[in-house]
């Protein structure tokens, strides 16, 4: 059962990474070394842009370098910051993002006209009986596998959006509270105000070209009635 499991595993991570191939994402991972100030406003002291499958290889480098400013800084609180994007579309990738979704619904295309495959090459060979045209299971099997087509066929329609939108303005930031979106600034000083006089409680997320900034804001004392 065990095996099984590992089985099915290996397989859905070579359909990801087929999607992914076919989509022709290119990982790479732009890393900043920088601290924030009283106000939040960043101070970027040096950036790294290199292929995502580099990093491991030079993670000495990052360390190195961390250190250095750690020394340099020692009161500022420097921080490393990973930002994992695609270079062909710009767009960030990892859980979540845009990216993924549209290479994981196209892995899931392909599993389930796997299936179907399978499904019909074992039937017709073991079950005398078997009509591919009134065959319940493989009718249901491919009603899902037209919803996954139509959801792929959405989510590309917007990643196709979202890349035309970055490409004319690269420059956006958008604002979440959580997995909520709040909406797109022009730069990031304008994104923050906004997030301090919008009232909210909870762990904002802040997504930016190449930048990535989260952090939890409370209720202020007034609204908790302290």
């Amino acid at each position: 059962m065990a095996r099984e499991r590992t089985d099915d595993w290996m397989q859905e991570a070579k359909d990801l990474a087929r999607a992914e191939r076919e989509l022709q994402i290119e990982h790479w991972v732009y890393i900043t070394f920088e601290y924030c100030e009283c106000d939040r406003s960043r101070v970027v002291l040096h950036k790294i842009d290199m292929p995502r499958r580099m990093l491991d290889r030079w993670r000495w480098l990052v360390e190195w370098r961390r250190a250095k400013y750690v020394y340099q800084y020692p009161r500022k609180g420097v921080q490393v910051y990973y930002c994992y994007y695609d270079k062909r579309t710009g767009l960030q990738t990892g859980f979540g993002s845009l990216l993924s979704c549209v290479a994981a619904a196209k892995a899931q295309i392909t599993k389930v006209e796997r299936k179907i495959e399978e499904y019909v090459s074992y039937m017709s060979g073991n079950d005398l009986f078997f009509d591919p045209t009134t065959d319940e299971k493989l009718r249901c099997a491919k009603k899902k596998l037209a919803q996954k087509r139509a959801k792929y066929a959405e989510l590309c329609a917007l990643l196709q959006s979202e890349v035309a939108k970055h490409r004319a303005n690269p420059g956006i930031c958008k604002l979440f509270l959580g997995f909520r979106k709040l909406g797109e600034f022009t730069d990031i000083p304008q994104a923050r105000k906004f997030a301090e006089e919008s009232g909210e409680t909870g762990t904002f997320n802040l997504i930016g070209d190449r930048f990535r900034d989260s952090w939890y804001q409370p209720k202020c004392i007034e609204e908790a009635g302290i």
